[in-house]
């Protein structure tokens, strides 16, 4: 099936939203861009760091080889250093999947930031409360701002982590506004396929994928950044591999050392990723420890399975 083909509405039906879920290096994008092919679909990106513009080859945003004419949106809804929320995320995902729906395609959502799924998927609500532009670097445990939102919410306040600074600004930058974040009815059928492997060959992945990624397009980027006024520090705090990148290109340290620490920190956060999957509801797995052919007809069922069966 062609990638513009619309969809055999036998088999999926009209409304339906699928999301290719799993930890990094997992085989996602060629899994989703598999099922597009098959389904007719097109790809929604809900990895926060592929939606940055201005970024490419450090966050692996999917490649014409690997997409094979799909195509992919949501690659430059954000700008390197400006301000973008999951509640931003949510409206612009929202209108395409909605335009792909008048249009009779599939929308497929991949990525692994697990609160953009949420959002999109869930019917998060942020109540049209736009983050602070700087927010705070606040310690671990902040007497002061905690004890603003017992005032503002002491519900909320009752049941937040105080250990995640960044939730912890967000619960009271809502309820300075008067409103909390909720879950509205989600306006579509989903159905969660996850990505599911096994630690050790992921992590050989993982070092296998830093190695290649620590090379010369990664450090021709660095420069380009930087060369076009994007300060170092700013660069380097983009994303997972950047820091290492800036390192390697202004001589602090070796390219064997850069992919290696590179490796380390994809590692921990893959590890992160397969955690928060576990917490997911109704996922369907899928051995991505098999071939992409494998892979995509094991999806291709799953979708047929569970929409004969009747999705929630």
């Amino acid at each position: 099936m062609s990638p513009r083909q619309e969809a055999p509405a036998s088999l999926v039906g009209p409304h339906l939203v699928l999301a290719v879920m799993g930890p990094t290096a997992s085989g996602k994008t060629q899994l989703a861009a598999g099922l597009c092919r098959e389904l007719g679909g097109e790809m929604v990106n809900a990895d926060s760091r592929q939606a940055i513009a201005e970024l490419e080859v450090g966050v692996c945003k999917p490649t014409s080889a690997e997409l094979r004419g799909v195509v992919c949106h949501g690659l430059d809804w954000a700008h390197l250093g400006e301000p973008f929320s999951a509640g931003r995320y949510r409206q612009l995902a929202a209108s395409t999947i909605g335009d792909l729906q008048d249009l009779g395609r599939i929308p497929v959502v991949v990525g692994g930031t697990g609160l953009y799924v949420r959002a999109l998927l869930d019917g998060f609500d942020f109540g049209g409360v736009p983050p602070g532009k700087e927010r705070p670097t606040l310690p671990a445990e902040n007497p002061e701002v905690l004890a603003e939102l017992t005032r503002l919410d002491p519900e909320r306040a009752a049941a937040i982590d105080i250990s995640n600074p960044r939730r912890l600004v967000r619960a009271v930058e809502l309820a300075r506004a008067g409103t909390r974040a909720s879950r509205a009815a989600p306006r579509w059928r989903s159905l969660r396929l996850g990505c599911r492997i096994g630690p050790d060959q992921l992590r050989r992945r993982v070092e296998e994928r830093s190695d290649r990624l620590m090379g010369e397009p990664l450090a021709a980027e660095v420069r380009s950044l930087v060369a076009r006024g994007y300060p170092p520090a700013l660069v380097a705090s983009a994303a997972i591999g950047y820091a290492e990148a800036v390192d390697w290109v202004a001589g602090r340290c070796s390219r064997r050392e850069a992919a290696e620490r590179l490796a380390a920190r994809t590692w921990r956060y893959a590890r992160a990723q397969m955690t928060w999957l576990r917490s997911e509801p109704s996922v369907v797995w899928i051995d991505a420890g098999t071939g992409l052919e494998e892979m995509v007809s094991a999806g291709v069922s799953a979708v047929g399975l569970a929409c004969g069966q009747g999705l929630p």
